[in-house]
């Protein structure tokens, strides 16, 4: 049976290997671990190591700063929570979001319409439901 040589994959980066990574100098990481608390490295022997999760934090904070945000700007996109989307917020497309027609002004020929065109549409889905029962019952 062959031997299956693994990536050494360390629990501690030290960090000239993170300034490697991320192709910084440790002084720039050093001004991050004062604006960031949770980039706070782990002293072993007076040597600062990091942990993946720090690193990955790094790497996010990085991109963000090579894009153009401020160090409070990333702080913000990295940290702030996810907004979920109410029910109102939610987009619902239309051909005339804007359109409204005052009910007064409408003629009775215009009022009856929209219960000529409910039933119009309820044949058509009664016609396409028995179309696809049809499909499913030949198969």
């Amino acid at each position: 049976m062959k031997r299956v040589n693994k990536k050494y994959d360390p629990l501690y980066l030290p960090l000239k290997e993170v300034c490697k990574i991320l192709n910084v100098k440790p002084h720039i990481i050093d001004y991050w671990e004062k604006r960031f608390p949770e980039i706070k490295p782990y002293k072993i022997g007076k040597r600062n190591f990091y942990k993946k999760e720090q690193l990955e934090l790094l790497l996010q904070l990085k991109k963000l700063l090579d894009e153009g945000y401020s160090l409070e700007g990333a702080r913000k996109k990295i940290f702030q929570p996810k907004r979920e989307i109410k029910k109102e917020e939610a987009y619902t497309p239309s051909l005339f979001p804007n359109l409204e027609i005052p009910e007064g002004n409408l003629s009775k020929h215009h009022q009856d319409a929209p219960k000529k065109e409910e039933q119009y549409f309820k044949t058509l889905l009664k016609d396409l439901l028995k179309e696809l029962k049809d499909i499913y019952s030949s198969l």
